[in-house]
């Protein structure tokens, strides 16, 4: 029953990198709509918390409504807005590089079997990559090919890596 849904997720992950690289410029422009959307909902929510917290902590309730403000600005400028999309990438994947050397280098030394170690190893060889090709971020077609081959790789490693459990399933 597991090995059907891994098989599923591997395939979605395969067809959904393809499409991040064979379209570059959408996929990126769909990604700065969508990061744009979901930092409006959060400055959405961050301006009702700041009224509902308002009366029991006045210095918390406009924290959280300056908040609200910044982050709708901060999407309605990400919405279709690629070069600021851009600018921001190229700062973020810095600190996405680095928590993806640092979660590879954990789930290598933790990881008890070969999907673990093998996603450890992929986490730190593209956290590096994240980290060199942040200089290339100008260019969108970088980032696409980036996102696209790990969602390949991985999906890849979905389909043909079994994990244990998976190999010899349990007598209950």
């Amino acid at each position: 029953m597991n090995e059907g849904k891994n098989t599923l997720i591997g395939i979605l992950a395969i067809i959904l990198g393809l499409v991040v690289i064979a379209f570059p410029l959408v996929s990126v422009l769909t990604f700065s709509v969508l990061m744009g959307l979901g930092i409006i909902f959060l400055g959405i929510w961050f301006l009702v918390q700041s009224f509902h917290i308002w009366e029991k902590n006045l210095a918390a309730g406009i924290a959280d409504l300056l908040l609200g403000i910044i982050a709708i600005l901060f999407g309605i400028v990400f919405l279709g807005d690629v070069p600021a999309f851009e600018f921001l990438t190229f700062l973020g994947l810095y600190i996405v590089g680095i928590f993806l050397i640092i979660t590879g280098l954990m789930s290598l030394v933790s990881g008890k079997d070969l999907k673990a170690r093998g996603i450890g190893i992929m986490g730190i060889i593209f956290g590096i990559l994240y980290f060199i090709l942040g200089v290339y971020v100008a260019n969108p077609f970088f980032l696409a090919v980036i996102i696209g081959a790990f969602l390949i790789l991985a999906g890849i490693m979905e389909i043909f890596i079994k994990t244990p459990e998976e190999v010899e399933p349990s007598k209950k």
